[in-house]
């Protein structure tokens, strides 16, 4: 799916589900910093500039196992997913991280759906035999979505992160390719 797809959404607006690209960050920025400056979703405590995000999207666009895919309506971003390394060592490298984050505007719209069907389909045609979600105690939306697309849980770590003098758990998700 490296063609943009067009269709319209729950709200009637045409949403362009595509690649992500550089001139992307920022939109993609203004999505994520919310969830970082207000809400446990992501164990990040700082925000994230343009140009970290930028390279960020280099790095993914030179391999394939880690696909970024964006909701695009009309030149504004309302979400992305994309998978990441599970982990950095060399025999780990079948094994992706996937997250999809919405803007307030875009939950509700099936667009964490779209954006996952362009996701799972890119790493369909990559060298990924698992994918991992870690998603943050609780949240049932996420689960309900992940589980849509034949995750199952696999472990939860109790209290292993610390946001806002609060202490959270973390289940983990697997799909098997």
């Amino acid at each position: 799916l490296d063609g943009a797809q067009r269709r319209p959404d729950r709200s009637g607006m045409t949403t362009t589900i595509r690649r992500a690209a550089l001139s992307d960050a920022e939109g993609m920025n203004a999505v994520y910093n919310p969830f970082i400056l207000e809400t446990p979703a992501t164990f990040e405590t700082a925000p994230i500039d343009e140009p970290a995000r930028r390279r960020w999207l280099e790095i993914r666009a030179a391999e394939p196992r880690w696909p970024v895919f964006v909701a695009d309506e009309g030149g504004r971003i309302l979400g992305f997913a994309n998978a990441s390394a599970f982990d950095e060592r060399q025999a780990y490298e079948t094994s992706v991280k996937v997250s999809v984050f919405l803007a307030p505007e875009g939950q509700g719209r099936g667009l964490g759906v779209k954006l996952y069907e362009a996701l799972f389909a890119a790493l369909e045609t990559a060298d990924v035999h698992r994918a991992y979600a870690l998603i943050v105690a609780p949240n049932p939306a996420s689960v309900s979505l992940h589980q849509r697309f034949g995750f199952r849980q696999v472990s939860t770590l109790d209290e292993v992160g610390r946001k806002f003098g609060r202490y959270y758990s973390v289940m983990w998700f697997e799909k098997r390719f």
